[in-house]
């Protein structure tokens, strides 16, 4: 919590990397529809994934510092754009997300896996409602469990049998994944270098092992999950073997991630949406709607996969939840659920963000490196550079 405007990981290389992104997007969506050469339905098609992707793109930069520049066309990336108010943004991005959705396939061929499909646009559409809902009060639950009711009634997703194997190499071809970012071992393909910043360095540096940069904090370790929790025996490594075959014991440290071959390639994908997460949107959305004993009914579909282990164990946690259960027991119940079952998934800070700052603050509370943590941090700050080459792009507040 003591990154400023002039931190390159924090601020500059997101910001660049979504707008980046929507400037892509927004060259297929206005130059394809003159190309020739693709039947119609193709055309639409590719249409429709550069909406959603635009869509996405804009909702990671709107949660992340509030108003920012909303530019839809090539003429408007010309020039020195100012910040758009928040609610324009979202108004592009629920337009975008919808004729995505009217557009994209219900699935791709199995050579085609990774493009995204019609439900990443539902499930964008879903998260994009609890969001409005419950950080900018604008009461759109109903809308969050339909966009994520039309995902688990069309019956095409599930959940895997064993929670790891929504996250092993390969996932892309299993039924749990909607959206991610693609990685493979193939020779100058994609892959995610995220596990290097998981792993830890007595294990060795790069694909040998890591930088330990990234790591959990002791309480999320220690005693934030039920006794016998599946998801922690696989999240988590205390223990390994160096490139030399010595085994060296650590605090722990991430394992939910794990490439073929180790030290290789890191061809483990980076989900973005999965089923799981879709059950966690209906039951929330449910919940606020009032409809709590149906919203625990999909709570527990998540609770009950991690009972089952390996895919044919029986543990008796996380147990159900059972009995007559109140509203905030349940909506607390749900948070809970979902930083555990998404832990290292990108999602924990937007939940504690939408949640409001007294939440956010007292989350902050379990990090003793967050002493530094303002309501104010709640937007990063807009990255210097590009400030100094836009004088219209106004600071965020506290920085």
């Amino acid at each position: 919590m003591q990154w400023d405007a002039t931190t390159p990981r924090v601020t500059h290389e997101p910001w660049w990397a979504w707008y980046d992104i929507v400037t892509k997007s927004n060259e297929i969506i206005e130059r394809l529809p003159r190309a020739t050469r693709m039947t119609e339905v193709v055309r639409a098609q590719v249409i429709g994934e550069a909406k959603f992707l635009r869509a996405l793109s804009y909702f990671y930069l709107v949660r992340l510092w509030g108003d920012v520049p909303l530019v839809t066309t090539l003429e408007e990336q010309v020039g020195t754009p100012s910040r758009t108010p928040k609610e324009q943004v979202f108004a592009q991005i629920l337009k975008d997300a919808q004729e995505a959705e009217a557009a994209l396939p219900v699935s791709w061929p199995a050579a085609q896996k990774g493009r995204a499909p019609k439900a990443a646009a539902q499930a964008l559409l879903a998260e994009l409602h609890l969001w409005r809902s419950s950080a900018e009060q604008k009461n759109e639950w109903q809308l969050a469990a339909d966009a994520a009711k039309r995902i688990i009634d069309a019956g095409t997703y599930r959940l895997e049998a064993n929670y790891l194997n929504a996250f092993l190499p390969g996932s892309q071809n299993r039924a749990e994944e909607i959206f991610a970012a693609q990685a493979t071992a193939v020779a100058n393909g994609p892959q995610i270098r995220a596990a290097d910043l998981f792993y830890p360095q007595e294990l060795g540096a790069n694909s040998a092992g890591g930088f330990a940069s990234v790591v959990p904090l002791a309480w999320s370790y220690d005693s934030s999950y039920a006794r016998g929790d599946y998801r922690r025996d696989v999240t988590y490594f205390t223990s390994g073997r160096t490139t030399a075959g010595a085994l060296v014991t650590f605090p722990p440290h991430v394992y939910k991630y794990r490439p073929t071959t180790r030290p290789g390639p890191q061809d483990v994908n980076w989900p973005i949406y999965r089923y799981a997460e879709v059950l966690l949107f209906n039951a929330e959305a449910l919940n606020e709607l009032g409809r709590t004993a149906e919203a625990v009914t999909f709570l527990n579909q998540v609770r009950a996969r991690a009972r089952n282990g390996t895919g044919t164990e029986n543990r008796p946690q996380p147990a159900n939840y059972a009995g007559a259960l109140t509203q905030d027991a349940v909506r607390e119940a749900i948070f809970e659920e979902r930083r555990i079952e998404t832990v290292f998934e990108t999602d924990r800070w937007f939940d504690i963000v939408r949640r409001g700052s007294a939440y956010f603050l007292n989350a902050l509370r379990r990090d003793p490196f967050a002493t530094d943590a303002e309501a104010t941090d709640m937007l990063w700050p807009i990255p210097q550079r590009e400030i100094d080459v836009n004088p219209n792009l106004i600071q965020n507040p506290g920085y």
